[in-house]
């Protein structure tokens, strides 16, 4: 449940291996955010819940050489019986700027706070097409290939934006972020357009152009076209994602932004 994150394709066809020197660069115009989030029940899809509510925060830091990222999730669901089911997940990860390498921690809790979800490691980029491997410490002496043309998070968001300015409506890349331990996932990306500058949320995006995008997540391993997870969002330039929805199969939820903090950059030049 811990996914909000995104794509690839400035390199051809979707789907096709990206070499190194194409992976895409994070020096564009993506910045620090602190962002905070309400969520709400938008879809059912089962009788098994009759209602859900949720929060989510959502910061970057901006480190000069790197980004760290962090998002704690609390989500509430009544379940027919009138019982309710408390989940509370904390992700954290610290990506590298040049793209070599990712290190993340994922942590998932119920309603006693009994831990459900512990996942930890590194990744690395190691060949000249993309290609990797991720070393988990949690679970622990794990170690998978990551496939050729594979991206990091934030890699995915700046290559996301890219597609969009460059007018392209799909993009097929996997997609490492550290909350699967079967390594990287098969994602379907639809690019529903581009705008420019204008009406926003928030006085600090009003002047920022966007691109509205859907995101569907895939097993790599099986044939399965439902997707594990689906989320849409208007993605701004600067890596700040408003109209936020989220799919997690049985039910949707709507995920309004309620506060926005964009930090000075603390990094020369």
């Amino acid at each position: 449940m811990s996914r909000l994150f995104a794509l690839l394709s400035l390199f051809g066809l979707a789907g096709a291996p990206a070499p190194a020197s194409a992976l895409p660069s994070l020096a564009s115009q993506l910045t620090g955010q602190q962002a905070l989030y309400t969520l709400s029940l938008s879809k059912l899809r089962t009788e098994d819940i009759t209602g859900a509510t949720g929060q989510m925060s959502f910061n970057i830091a901006d480190g000069c050489t790197g980004w760290g990222t962090t998002q704690h999730m609390t989500l509430i669901v009544r379940n027919a019986d009138g019982s309710l089911t408390k989940t509370v997940s904390d992700y954290v990860t610290w990506e590298r700027k040049d793209g070599k390498s990712m290190s993340f921690l994922l942590t998932e809790r119920d309603n006693d706070g009994k831990l459900q979800i512990d996942d930890a490691g590194t990744a690395y980029h190691t060949g000249p097409d993309g290609a990797g491997e991720v070393d988990y410490t949690t679970p622990a002496n794990t170690r998978l290939k990551l496939p050729p043309g594979t991206l990091f998070p934030m890699q995915h968001t700046e290559a996301l934006l890219a597609a969009g300015r460059a007018g392209k409506k799909f993009i097929a890349p996997p997609l490492f972020d550290g909350t699967d331990t079967d390594g990287a996932e098969a994602t379907f990306v639809a690019l529903l357009g581009h705008q420019g500058p204008g009406n926003a949320p928030n006085p600090a995006l009003a002047k920022i152009a966007s691109s509205n995008v859907d995101i569907a997540f895939f097993d790599r391993k099986t044939d399965d076209e439902t997707p594990q997870f689906r989320t849409s969002m208007r993605y701004f330039e600067d890596g700040v994602a408003t109209n936020l929805v989220l799919d997690f199969g049985d039910f949707v939820m709507n995920a309004k932004l309620d506060k926005l903090t964009i930090p000075p950059s603390p990094c020369k030049g």
